[in-house]
């Protein structure tokens, strides 16, 4: 059977005035369905170029990703968009929470954008709130919450349009360590529902909680 997602002989080089930047080499990878996958390494190496590339954020020079046997980077930008918003959920470092809204309004914020009515996104974002363990925090602003419960909210909102793939990174790069295993128990928890996950982290510790860990050097996968 073929691998959900498939990448192969991936480079992303960056043009500057006096030089090209080459920070993805022959990159060819798979990842399987319901697979949770650490990418490791060292700092500027392109894990999170890479990562962005696949969540389709970032067009790569050359090479190709393969959703489902879809090569999706021959899809024009509106079609694009569109694949990326009902199949993709990202998890960031930092949260990007909006400062004026509270968690609910946060939360329903991928489904209000992409037309779902008001009533039923409240709903929702109710329920996947309440699975991340924050049903007593609805409707507190962002300012009136951890660290750890704004990073909650953050998974809540990248599943709210059911997501078949969900990106981090760093998700727990923020937090300290107590509260960075609880976020990424949580994690686990929606792996073990069937959600697949690509994490980009320094934690080896959490690393290794994974299916698998990809360790990459200078642009390049070195070994699992």
């Amino acid at each position: 059977m073929a691998p959900f997602i498939r990448v192969q002989n991936l480079n992303k080089v960056y043009s500057i005035p006096d030089r090209s930047l080459h920070i993805l080499k022959d990159i060819s990878i798979d990842f399987a369905q319901g697979e949770m996958t650490a990418l490791m390494g060292p700092s500027g190496v392109g894990k999170s170029t890479l990562l962005h590339i696949l969540g389709t954020l970032d067009r790569p020079t050359s090479g190709s990703v393969l959703y489902d046997g879809m090569d999706v980077f021959e899809f024009k930008n509106d079609a694009l968009a569109e694949f990326r918003s009902t199949s993709m959920g990202f998890v960031f470092q930092f949260h990007h929470l909006l400062p004026e809204f509270n968690t609910v309004e946060n939360t329903a914020m991928p489904a209000l954008i992409a037309g779902m009515n008001r009533k039923e996104a409240t709903g929702k974002a109710e329920r996947m709130l309440s699975d991340v363990g924050l049903s007593e925090r609805l409707y507190h602003k962002p300012g009136e919450l951890s660290g750890g419960e704004q990073q909650r909210v953050a998974i809540a909102r990248a599943l709210m349009l059911d997501p078949k793939v969900v990106l981090a990174d760093e998700p727990t790069g923020n937090l300290d360590t107590r509260t960075g295993e609880e976020v990424f128990g949580i994690l686990k928890d929606l792996n073990d529902r069937g959600i697949t996950f690509v994490i980009v982290t320094h934690n080896e510790t959490l690393a290794s909680q994974c299916n698998r860990v990809i360790k990459m050097m200078d642009g390049k996968i070195i070994g699992e």
